[in-house]
């Protein structure tokens, strides 16, 4: 079985019956969610774009179980000190969660 997964948008619309579905239930989520807010762009700033990734689930039979779309931020678009200012992401240590779960059970 060939199954081709599209790059884009555009190779995805030439098969709507297809990937119209899950497009369109991505987008549904993002509303429900609130995730976004349409505003005006501002003038002179760098407006971060977005694109469409696809991919197909197979259940354990070899066979199509859905096909799935998320629409994803273009994050290396950003530039310091313009879009954001830092980043930080909190990594807990596998000896620093045993620690605090040694001192729990106790």
């Amino acid at each position: 079985m060939d199954i081709q997964v599209p790059k884009t948008y555009n190779e995805a619309m030439k098969r709507p019956d297809l990937w119209l579905d899950p497009i369109t239930k991505e987008i549904e989520m993002l509303k429900l969610q609130d995730i976004f807010e349409v505003v005006p762009r501002p003038s002179g700033k760098n407006v971060v774009g977005s694109k469409w990734v696809f991919t197909v689930k197979w259940n354990e039979k070899g066979e199509i179980e859905k096909r799935k779309a998320r629409t994803v931020a273009k994050g290396y678009t950003q530039v310091i000190g313009e879009d954001y200012n830092e980043t930080y992401a909190s990594v807990a240590r596998l000896e620093s969660v045993r620690l605090v779960c040694a001192i729990a059970a106790s």
